[in-house]
């Protein structure tokens, strides 16, 4: 027996609709936005995150453009104009040097946020590699890998950071490489921990049956997809570097002169707040922590934007 022919339901009335076809006047079609535009509009949505980037941002100008606005000697001493308060040509006074405070605290800027995002990049190529090679082979090298991070982790970071700090001489480069070879630990746990679910997905398992050697499997397939914990991690990294510069300046381990950091600024000037120089404390120190704080929401809503659990809608 043959059977009856089944009949599809006319288009329009209850059925199927072509993609081509227009919807009916005053529908609405739903356009299913892709996983980054969906992450990027909830980053939108948060005002914080919003002003914290834009905070970002005109620090980054303030202090890279900013010199060229206002141009100021930062190298010769000045006995004429020794902490001088605010005013005239000096919008933030001088220093004990004569030199312009807005002018020291737009190099120190240049230093802190250079230092921070290239100990940042250092760290998180370091700690991203290092965690998706210990997640995906696993078994003993596993082992061994994650016990060489806990030791590291179980040494006082700033101890040795001021022991190594004495070893070096000051500049830019070696400041991001002394805090970037110290701060990969975090990231690589991280990534590790977002290996270990990646791992036994589907997709991971069709690409070793296609042949794909682990050095693809790491490059092409888990790095790309734990790049959420990656962006994230990114600006918290930022803003310890930033903050651990600080540390070392104040306490006398910073950079070199003519090379100076807020944390410079805050150790020569901490004994000329009781003197009434007001000026060569808060507003560096101002700085300091607007930028950190910006850089910590940032964090916190690309965290909340990337992970799907944390989204509000």
């Amino acid at each position: 027996m043959t059977k009856p022919p089944v009949e599809l339901p006319p288009i329009g009335a209850g059925g199927f609709q072509p993609l081509d076809v227009a919807p009916p006047e005053g529908g609405e079609v739903q356009v299913i936005a892709s996983g980054w535009r969906l992450a990027m509009r909830e980053f939108a949505s948060n005002r914080l995150a919003v002003l914290g980037l834009g905070t970002l941002v005109f620090f980054v100008l303030l202090c890279f453009v900013g010199p060229l606005v206002h141009p100021t000697n930062q190298t010769l001493f000045n006995p004429l104009s020794v902490e001088l308060p605010p005013g005239g040509g000096h919008p933030l006074g001088t220093d004990e040097h004569g030199f312009d405070e807005l002018g020291r605290i737009m190099k120190g800027g240049q230093a802190a946020l250079e230092v921070g995002f290239l100990a940042s990049a250092i760290a998180t190529v370091v700690g991203t590699l290092w965690g998706a090679v210990a997640g995906l082979v696993g078994g003993i090298i596993d082992g061994i890998m994650m016990r060489i991070v806990d030791i590291l982790l179980s040494i006082p970071f700033l101890l040795i950071v001021l022991v190594l700090a004495t070893k070096i001489n000051g500049t830019v480069i070696e400041e991001s490489l002394l805090l970037g070879f110290f701060s990969w630990l975090v990231p690589a746990r991280l990534v590790r921990g977002e290996v270990l679910t990646l791992r036994t997905r589907d997709f991971i398992h069709a690409a070793r049956v296609m042949g794909s050697g682990r050095g693809r499997l790491v490059y092409r397939h888990l790095i790309p997809n734990a790049l959420s914990v990656v962006i994230v991690n990114i600006t918290f990294q930022v803003a310890d570097a930033i903050l651990a510069l600080a540390y070392l300046g104040f306490l006398g381990f910073g950079l070199n002169y003519p090379a100076t950091s807020w944390g410079d600024m805050l150790g020569n000037a901490q004994n000329d707040i009781s003197s009434g120089y007001w000026w060569l404390v808060y507003p560096v120190g101002a700085c300091l922590v607007i930028v950190v704080l910006a850089a910590n929401l940032v964090g916190d809503a690309l965290r909340d934007a990337l992970d799907v659990r944390l989204r509000r809608r």
